[in-house]
C-alpha cells in the first residue's frame, strides 16, 4: 500500500512539471519497475584534408538519457558538445498533457488529445477535454468526445497579421452497430464559438465572426449476392458563418436541424462509395467520391472539397500463384458547380506485375502514369487570339509524368556454405509540361537508370562480396548527361561477430553532350567492435579523388566514434567452431528462412534477416516519433519470436508497416520538393517588386530637403516626416535583404535532387519540426496540391525566421534597375 502511494505521488509530481502524451493500461499499474534508465553517450571526431571549406578537425560529444517512471511515461534528457559549443535538451514546462488510460475494452483520452470519427466530421482536430472509446465484445461500438477546440485570442492592432479567435467548444459521438447482414454507423459532431469570449473590436475586413457547425454522417457496409462488398458514407455539414445575425431562416440539410439557422447558414454534402468483388484469386474494385464546393466542418484543419473522384482497381494471381497483377486507374476533377475560372482534371494509372518463375528467379515490372489537365479559358479566347503570345498565363496546361521500373533477381546458388545471386534493374522517369499542346521551354525531361550487381556470400565464414555497375542517362533541353561506373565491396565479421569490417571502392565518369566532364574514384574502409555488450568502437576512412577539365581534387575524411549504452548492445548469435563433417547438419541448428513481400525477398537466418530489417529502418528517416516507435516495437516483437513461423509473421507485419511508412515519406519528400519549386518561382517574381519598393523609399529619403543636413531641428514637422521616410526605407531594406537570403536558400533547395533534400541542414530541421503534421495530412488522404500548399505555408515563416537571424549584415544589390 505504501509503495502504491509513493508511485502515485511521483506520477502526480511529474504530471505537474512535464508535458507528455502517454498510453498505459490500468491493469498493468504496479507491475512495472518504478524507475528504468536507458540511453547512452557517444564521442565522435572527424579529421579532414581537402579543398572543401570545412574545418580540418571537428569533434562531437552527444548523450541521451531516458527515465521511465512506473512504465507510464518517459522523461528524456540530452546534451551535446562540439568545438567549444555546449547544448542540451531537457524536459520543458508542460504545454501539452495527454494520457490514455485503458481497462479491458474501455480506453480514455484525457487532456490535449485528438480523435477522428470520419473524414467528413471530426477529423483529427486537437481539443482539450475528454474522450472515450468503448469496444466491448459484441455488435455495438461507441466513441465520444467533449472539449475546447480553440482558445480565445484578442485582436491587437500592433500585430495585425495575427488573426483573433473566439473560444470554441465541441462535442460528438460515433456509433457502429453490426446487424446480421449489414453494419450501420452514425456520427454526430457539433461545435460552437462563444460570442462574448473576446472583447476587443475586430476589423470587418478580417472576416472573423463567431460560428456554429453541426455535421452528421451515416455509414453502411453490407454484401450483395453473397460476394459483392459494398461500403458507403454520406455526410452533411451545416455551418452558420455568423451567429450574431438575428434573423432566422428555414433549416437546409439534415445537420441544420441541430442549429439555430440564419441567413449566413449554408449546407454541404459529401458522399463516398466503394464496391469490392472477389474474382478468381483476386478482386475487382470501384470507388466514387463527391464533395461539394466549400465543404468543411469545425472539427478538422484541412478538408478536401469541390472534387469528384472515380477509381477502378483490380488484383489477380495467375499460373499457380506465380504471377501477381495489380492495376489501378483514377480520375479526379474539380469545379463541380462551374464557379471557378479554370477546371483541373487528373488521370492516374498504375500497373504492377510480379512473376516468380521458380524459387530462384523473380521478375517485377511497375509502371505509373500521372496526367494533369488545366482548362482556363473558353473557346472564344482561341477565336479572338491574334498571336501565340496572347493570354499566355491562361492557356490550357497539360502535365504528364511517367515512371517505369524493371527488376530481375536470380539466385545462382543457395547452399549453407555458399550463396550467389545476381540482380538487374532499370528505371525510367519522364516528365512533359505543355501549354496549348506545345511543350514549354525546359518542360521535357527524361532520365534512365540501370544497374547490374553480383553478390557472393560465405555464411560459415561471415564473408560477403559484391560487385556492381550503374549508369544514369539524362535528356533535357539543356543537353544530354551520362554517368557510369563500377563498385566493388566486401563485408567480413571476426571474433564471434563482435568485430565488423567493410571495404568498398567505386569509380564514376560523367559526360555532357558527349564531352567528358570528370572522373571520381573513392575508397571506403569501416570497422566496428562491440566490447562487453555496452561499448562500441568504430572507425572509418573515405578517400576521394576527382579529376575534371578545370581542376583536380583529393579529399580524405577519417572518423573515430565511441558509444556507450546503458542497455546491452544486441550481438549476433555466436557460432561454435564446427568440424567439416558437422557442416551438413547446420540446417538443423541454423535454418535458412525466406520471406517474400511485394517482389522483395529476404533470405537467411533469423539474425541475418533481422539485421537487414534494422538497416532498413535506420535508412528510413526522418519519421514522426510515434511512427518510429511503432516500427521499433514491431522489429523487437520479431526478434523475440518463439519460433520461425512466428518470426516470419512478425517480420511480415514489420515489412507491411515499413512499406507504408516509406511510401508516406516519399509522398512528403515529393510534396516538399514541389512546394520549394513553387515557392522559388513565386519569390523570383516578387524580387523585382520588393527592389522597386526599396528603390522608391530610399529615393524619397535622398531627395528630401533634410537629407545630409548636419544640424536639423528635430522638433519640426518636416523632420518627423523625414524620419518616417527613413524608417520606411529601412523597413523596405530589411524586407528585401530577408527576401534575398530566403530566395538564395530556396533556390539552392529547388536545384537539389529529391533524394538529397534532407541532407540540407535547414531542410532537415524544417522536416523534423513539421513531419508529424505532414504525415497526418497524407494519411487523411489529402490531395498532393493540398499537402504541397500546407508545407509551403509552413516553409515561409520558418525560413523568414532564419533570414532575420542570418541576413542582418547582408548588402543590398540592385539587380533590376536599368544601368
Amino acid at each position: 500500500m505504501i509503495l502504491s502511494k509513493i508511485k502515485f505521488s511521483i506520477i502526480l509530481l511529474f504530471f505537474s512539471a512535464l508535458g507528455f502524451s502517454q498510453n498505459f493500461n490500468v491493469q498493468e499499474l504496479g507491475k512495472a519497475k518504478l524507475i528504468n534508465v536507458s540511453g547512452g553517450v557517444s564521442a565522435n571526431s572527424i579529421f579532414y584534408s581537402g579543398n572543401a571549406a570545412r574545418d580540418p578537425f571537428t569533434y562531437f560529444l552527444n548523450g541521451n538519457v531516458n527515465f521511465n517512471v512506473a512504465g507510464l511515461y518517459n522523461i528524456p534528457f540530452s546534451f551535446s558538445y562540439t568545438n567549444q559549443k555546449f547544448g542540451y535538451g531537457k524536459p520543458v514546462l508542460m504545454n501539452r498533457l495527454s494520457i490514455h488510460p485503458s481497462y479491458k475494452w474501455i480506453t480514455g483520452h484525457i487532456g490535449d488529445v485528438s480523435m477522428t470519427f470520419s473524414p467528413y466530421t471530426l477529423a483529427g482536430h486537437q481539443f482539450t477535454g475528454l474522450g472515450v472509446d468503448l469496444t466491448p465484445q459484441g455488435k455495438f461500438k461507441v466513441s465520444a468526445m467533449y472539449g475546447r477546440l480553440l482558445k480565445s485570442s484578442e485582436y491587437d492592432s500592433a500585430y495585425p497579421d495575427i488573426l483573433p479567435a473566439y473560444k470554441r467548444f465541441g462535442y460528438g459521438f460515433k456509433t457502429n452497430y453490426a446487424l446480421e447482414k449489414i453494419n450501420l454507423g452514425l456520427t454526430f459532431f457539433k461545435a460552437k464559438d462563444v460570442i462574448n469570449s473576446i472583447s476587443n473590436p475586430v476589423p470587418f475586413e478580417l472576416g472573423v465572426s463567431p460560428k456554429e457547425n453541426a455535421a452528421v454522417s451515416l455509414e453502411t457496409t453490407f454484401k450483395l449476392f453473397e460476394k459483392l462488398q459494398v461500403s458507403t458514407e454520406f455526410a452533411n455539414s451545416s455551418i452558420t458563418e455568423d451567429t450574431r445575425t438575428p434573423d432566422g431562416t428555414k433549416a437546409k440539410g439534415i445537420a441544420a436541424l441541430f442549429l439555430n439557422p440564419n441567413n449566413t447558414t449554408a449546407s454541404y454534402n459529401a458522399f463516398k462509395g466503394q464496391l469490392v468483388y472477389p474474382a478468381g484469386k483476386g478482386t475487382l474494385g470501384l470507388g466514387y467520391e463527391r464533395i461539394d464546393p466549400n465543404y468543411r466542418t469545425l472539427g478538422g484543419y484541412y478538408f478536401n472539397n469541390d472534387l469528384e473522384n472515380i477509381t477502378v482497381n483490380a488484383t489477380q494471381t495467375l499460373y499457380k500463384n506465380k504471377v501477381s497483377l495489380a492495376v489501378n486507374l483514377g480520375l479526379q476533377k474539380d469545379n463541380l458547380e462551374k464557379q471557378k475560372q479554370s477546371q483541373m482534371k487528373r488521370l492516374v494509372s498504375a500497373l504492377n506485375v510480379d512473376y516468380r518463375a521458380n524459387d530462384k528467379l523473380n521478375f517485377n515490372v511497375n509502371y505509373s502514369n500521372f496526367q494533369s489537365y488545366t482548362n482556363s479559358r473558353n473557346q472564344f479566347d482561341y477565336i479572338n487570339q491574334v498571336s501565340n503570345y496572347d493570354y499566355l498565363d491562361t492557356l490550357n496546361f497539360r502535365q504528364v509524368n511517367q515512371n517505369l521500373t524493371l527488376a530481375v533477381n536470380y539466385l545462382l546458388k543457395n547452399e549453407k556454405t555458399l550463396k550467389k545471386s545476381i540482380n538487374a534493374n532499370f528505371s525510367m522517369q519522364d516528365a512533359i509540361n505543355q501549354q496549348q499542346g506545345r511543350t514549354i521551354a525546359g518542360g521535357a525531361t527524361t532520365y534512365y537508370n540501370s544497374g547490374l550487381s553480383y553478390s557472393i556470400g560465405y555464411p560459415m565464414k561471415d564473408l560477403n562480396l559484391i560487385a556492381s555497375i550503374n549508369n544514369t542517362y539524362g535528356n533535357t533541353d539543356a543537353g544530354n548527361s551520362f554517368i557510369i561506373g563500377p563498385t566493388i565491396g566486401a563485408t567480413k565479421l571476426f571474433f564471434d561477430k563482435k568485430f565488423t569490417t567493410s571495404a568498398s571502392t567505386s569509380y564514376n565518369t560523367s559526360y555532357n553532350d558527349g564531352q567528358k566532364q570528370n572522373d571520381i574514384i573513392n575508397f571506403r574502409l569501416n570497422g566496428s567492435y562491440i566490447y562487453l555488450q555496452k561499448h562500441n568502437f568504430s572507425a572509418g576512412v573515405i578517400s576521394l579523388f576527382s579529376n575534371s577539365r578545370m581542376q583536380k581534387n583529393n579529399d580524405l575524411t577519417a572518423t573515430l566514434t565511441y558509444t556507450y549504452s546503458f542497455d546491452k548492445i544486441k550481438l549476433r548469435p555466436k557460432r561454435e567452431p564446427q568440424a567439416d563433417n558437422e557442416i551438413e547438419n547446420v540446417q538443423k541448428s541454423e535454418p535458412t528462412l525466406k520471406i517474400n513481400l511485394n517482389g522483395n525477398t529476404f533470405e537467411g537466418t533469423r539474425d541475418e534477416i533481422n539485421s537487414k530489417l534494422k538497416v532498413m529502418q535506420l535508412a528510413l528517416q526522418p519519421l514522426p516519433a510515434e511512427e518510429n516507435s511503432k516500427l521499433e516495437k514491431l522489429l523487437n516483437d520479431a526478434s523475440q519470436a518463439k519460433d520461425d513461423k512466428e518470426f516470419k509473421e512478425k517480420a511480415l507485419d514489420y515489412l507491411e508497416t515499413y512499406n507504408t511508412q516509406a511510401e508516406t515519406l516519399k509522398k512528403y519528400n515529393d510534396s516538399f520538393s514541389e512546394a520549394v519549386q513553387k515557392l522559388e518561382k513565386d519569390m523570383t517574381r516578387k524580387d523585382q517588386s520588393l527592389e522597386n519598393d526599396y528603390s522608391i523609399a530610399i529615393g524619397r529619403v535622398n531627395s528630401h530637403a533634410l537629407h545630409n543636413e548636419n544640424n536639423p531641428d528635430v522638433n519640426t514637422p518636416n523632420y518627423k516626416a523625414y524620419q518616417r521616410l527613413v524608417e520606411r526605407a529601412e523597413n523596405a531594406r530589411k524586407q528585401l535583404v530577408n527576401h534575398r537570403w530566403m530566395l538564395k536558400e530556396i533556390r539552392l533547395l529547388s536545384k537539389t535532387p529529391i533524394s538529397q533534400l534532407q541532407q540540407n541542414q535547414y531542410a532537415s530541421d524544417f522536416t523534423k519540426q513539421e513531419i508529424e503534421e505532414a504525415f497526418k495530412l497524407i494519411k487523411s488522404k489529402k490531395t498532393g496540391d493540398e499537402i504541397t500548399e500546407a508545407i509551403e505555408i509552413k516553409i515561409i515563416p520558418f525560413y523568414h525566421e532564419l533570414a532575420v537571424k542570418n541576413a542582418v549584415n547582408d548588402e543590398v544589390e540592385l539587380k533590376h534597375i536599368e544601368k
